[in-house]
């Protein structure tokens, strides 16, 4: 512990060694019996803590803290566009997977229609005849 780090810790936390960092406690303790400059610069900020203590807390305004607590809060719409920025690929690409995947599932689950079309009806006819006559698709023939 030296002058300069026993000072930090003073103006950081003031001159009660109960507000010190834990870590620092005792060595600071140790530094303040050894040296009277330090005990004079815990003298002045155990002083300047007493007047801090005594002085009134400021009473914010109902709209004051309102204000204040929406300036911490980011909006809906920066929150929505940060989520679709361009910096965050693996994001950008969970937006566009997951509608994707849903589409493809929902067409490979679509049942395909069968031909409505009967050949035990025309038995007699050429399937090369039926198609010419339009009776017969060619979808339907090559299913």
């Amino acid at each position: 512990m030296d002058m300069q780090r026993f000072s930090e810790i003073l103006m950081a936390y003031g001159g009660n060694p109960q507000r010190w960092t834990a870590h620092e406690r005792e060595a600071a303790l140790q530094f303040l019996n050894h040296s009277l400059e330090a005990q004079r610069l815990q003298k002045q900020a155990l002083q300047l803590d007493s007047l801090l203590d005594a002085a009134p807390m400021p009473q914010l305004s109902a709209a004051l803290q309102k204000r204040i607590l929406k300036s911490t809060q980011p909006s809906v719409f920066k929150r929505i566009f940060e989520w679709f920025s361009l910096k965050q690929p693996l994001k950008l690409a969970t937006v566009f997977a997951i509608p994707s995947l849903i589409v493809l599932t929902i067409w490979l689950n679509t049942p395909v229609s069968q031909p409505s079309f009967d050949l035990s009806s025309h038995q007699e006819m050429s399937l090369l005849a039926l198609l010419e006559e339009g009776e017969l698709t060619l979808t339907e023939f090559l299913l």
